[in-house]
């Protein structure tokens, strides 16, 4: 217990730079690729070792933050979009690092996503209390089609996805390939007072339901 204790009294939390935060993204999270940034943090061991990474984006799609509490909510939307603790930390220090972070984090609705595809079921959100709202949308991308740069399947695939139109300008129109995301679950977070807490969950447009424990 005392080692615990000490460990997490040398941990730190700093507000990071976008580079800062996207070249850690891109060699350690397993998308290895970049997100949308509004706010990222660092998390840093003995005040200079960086060993954990939170990012916070606005959504690309206005119907995801319009959709979760009505428009007139839509702008205090943000994504808990990526997230990467070093696996030699202690058991915990994930949930520890976005318990405080998202203190730091100045919206009021945060969401996030849980992937299927990776084996992800949420248990993280779930140790917050974040709450469970049922499955996302399967979204439609595109990629190049028998490229040698996408050999390895659709887990190392989707990270080069491509705009239709730029696939046909540099190859051509044949070699566009429709693929789908995987199914994700959603989770919600209200990061507020209790008063305004009640009062988003009265327009939440989404059933909050029982968590999930296992991959569908």
């Amino acid at each position: 217990m005392e080692v615990k204790v000490k460990i997490v009294e040398e941990l730190k939390i700093k507000q990071i730079d976008y580079t800062t935060a996207m070249n850690v993204i891109i060699e350690k999270h397993y998308l290895h690729r970049k997100c949308p940034c509004s706010l990222a943090f660092g998390l840093f061991c003995n005040n200079d070792k960086l060993v954990g990474i939170i990012v916070f984006g606005k959504p690309a799609s206005y119907t995801l933050c319009e959709g979760i509490a009505g428009k007139e909510e839509s702008k205090n939307v943000i994504e808990c979009n990526r997230l990467w603790v070093d696996d030699k930390m202690p058991k915990n220090t994930e949930s520890w690092f976005m318990s405080r972070a998202i203190k730091l984090c100045p919206f009021e609705i945060i969401i996030s996503f849980a992937d299927t595809e990776q084996n992800h079921v949420g248990y993280i959100y779930q140790a917050l209390n974040w709450f469970y709202c049922g499955k996302s949308k399967k979204q439609k991308y595109f990629r190049l089609k028998n490229s040698s740069e996408n050999i390895g399947g659709t887990k190392y695939r989707r990270r080069e996805r491509m705009a239709k139109s730029k696939i046909i300008e540099l190859y051509g129109k044949e070699f566009v390939e429709e693929y789908y995301s995987s199914l994700k679950y959603r989770y919600i977070y209200f990061n507020c007072n209790r008063k305004r807490k009640k009062e988003l969950l009265k327009k939440l447009k989404y059933s909050i339901k029982p968590y999930p424990k296992e991959l569908f």
